[in-house]
């Protein structure tokens, strides 16, 4: 018997005539997985340095998904990833089902923003990368951080986000477009904002998922947003017949867990659930605060915390709570270029971040202001606009969402930067975590929103009915 395998090619775009880059087939990869998905690629070179024209070029990597339907509209999705520091092309493999209706009438474009992905990918050989089987060492960090820097091909003064957004233009001019629809999730949508300031006339709509408002410096509340996050978890399973019969006590047993490890961290053996090799962990405090920050970013492993935790503390195994965090967080370090987030963090955010300030008595404590501390005193720093932190005042429709749960970008950073939008609509996702887009009721909002380019009469009723992922009462999921 033969078989056929057939690949299908994506279809070709309706660009405008003007369009001068040259694209072609081309599959987009999932970093850390095997997952990919077609598209059509192209690029275009721009100065390193945007004062030098005819200095060092870079090329920036253009990844396209084409409409879809039998018409194509002319204001295709810009797409701003997260990160700082992960490419746009790589996000489509998860972005393609949230999309799809979207995308029956709009190309949807990912440009992997400077210094990401394959535009000059500020990446390092040393680790730098948050690992739960690496001893939390300051003096470490530095070196490693000194080390990457003399690593990197290029000057991390010019990947700042107010650059990139002008390159961001230049492709948006170079492939003939006059209107486009922004879309930015975490910290795309503080990228998202910066282009809407500086190129407001060639905004049609802005999407923003997981709001950073332009007055945060990015760091400075991480470890007592992470704790009101786990707060509203533990509260929602107090809340939670089966949760609370099970783990009556989650919120204390979390504690004294941390107590535990304070005095004495563990050494523990997991199975590496991503290499599938065995791995032995020293789990300490600091290295427990970053497992239960990296399951605090989606509400199905949100779920996974009370049960965690309560096994964790009265069998005294921490393994599975090790091998969870692991595998998200193998997931998120494959994604972002380090580089280029310390480019934008010591750049944008550094000057600004109040080290003084006490987070002691937090999960995380003052880890991560000692750390940001640490590698910035180090990295080189661009220049950066003197309103940069000011709001973005904008009459442009603009859709804001948050998780009620997020661990980093809560409900509130979605209301601030909403104050200077006249033209907005914010809603908030109950029981929902960072990056929310991807339910149901959201998506369909969004592509209505894009569709009609305004929130007027938008039915948003879904929202209500939008619940958590239900709490695990086993390592077999939660009740049926």
């Amino acid at each position: 018997m033969i078989v056929l395998l057939i690949t299908l090619s994506p279809p070709a775009s309706a660009l405008p005539d003007s369009n001068q880059v040259e694209f072609s087939n081309c599959m987009l990869a999932l970093p850390g997985t095997n997952l990919s998905a077609g598209a059509r690629c192209g690029s275009i070179d721009v100065p390193e340095n945007p004062a030098e024209p005819e200095g060092r070029k870079i090329k920036l990597k253009i990844a396209m998904a084409p409409a879809t339907g039998k018409t194509t509209e002319p204001d295709p999705v810009f797409f701003f990833a997260g990160g700082p520091g992960q490419a746009a092309s790589e996000t489509w493999v998860m972005l393609r089902s949230v999309l799809n209706k979207i995308r029956k009438s709009r190309d949807i474009v990912m440009i992997d923003q400077r210094g990401t992905g394959q535009s000059n990918k500020l990446t390092c050989k040393s680790e730098l990368e948050e690992d739960l089987n690496q001893e939390i060492d300051l003096d470490l960090i530095r070196t490693e951080t000194e080390k990457c820097l003399a690593e990197l091909d290029g000057d991390p003064r010019f990947y700042t986000t107010t650059i990139a957004m002008g390159d961001y233009n230049q492709v948006r001019e170079a492939m003939g477009y006059d209107k486009i629809n922004l879309m930015g999730v975490s910290y795309g949508t503080r990228a998202a904002q910066v282009y809407l300031r500086l190129f407001p006339e060639s905004v049609r709509t802005v999407t923003l998922d997981s709001v950073i408002p332009m007055q945060l410096a990015l760091g400075q509340e991480h470890a007592p947003m992470l704790d009101r996050s786990v707060k509203f978890v533990f509260e929602d399973c107090a809340n939670d017949e089966v949760c609370n019969s099970l783990y009556p006590h989650h919120a204390e047993e979390l504690n004294t867990l941390f107590m535990q490890l304070r005095k004495q961290p563990r050494q523990i053996a997991i199975i590496n659930p991503v290499s599938g090799e065995p791995q032995a962990i020293r789990l300490t405090a600091d290295t427990l605060a970053v497992a239960i920050r990296f399951l605090s970013y989606a509400s199905e492993t949100q779920a996974l915390i009370p049960l965690l935790v309560h096994e964790a503390l009265t069998t005294g195994n921490l393994s599975r709570l090790a091998s969870q965090a692991t595998l998200v967080m193998t997931g998120l370090n494959e994604m972002l270029a380090r580089g280029m987030e310390l480019s934008v963090l010591c750049s944008e955010d550094y000057p600004f971040i109040d080290l003084s300030v006490d987070h002691s008595n937090t999960l995380m404590g003052n880890l991560f202001l000692e750390i940001i501390g640490l590698q910035c005193d180090v990295w080189p720093r661009g220049e950066v606009p003197e309103d940069f932190h000011q709001p973005v005042v904008s009459n442009v429709p603009v859709l804001l969402m948050s998780g009620e749960r997020d661990p980093v970008t809560p409900p509130h950073y979605a209301a601030t930067a909403a104050e200077s939008f006249s033209n907005k609509l914010n809603l908030v996702a109950r029981g929902q975590a960072h990056s929310v887009m991807a339910n149901v009721c959201l998506r369909d909002i969004t592509t209505a929103f894009i569709a009609q380019g305004s929130i007027e009469g938008l039915d948003t009723a879904c929202v209500e009915n939008i619940r958590p992922a239900p709490f695990f009462t086993s390592l077999l999921g939660p009740n049926p």
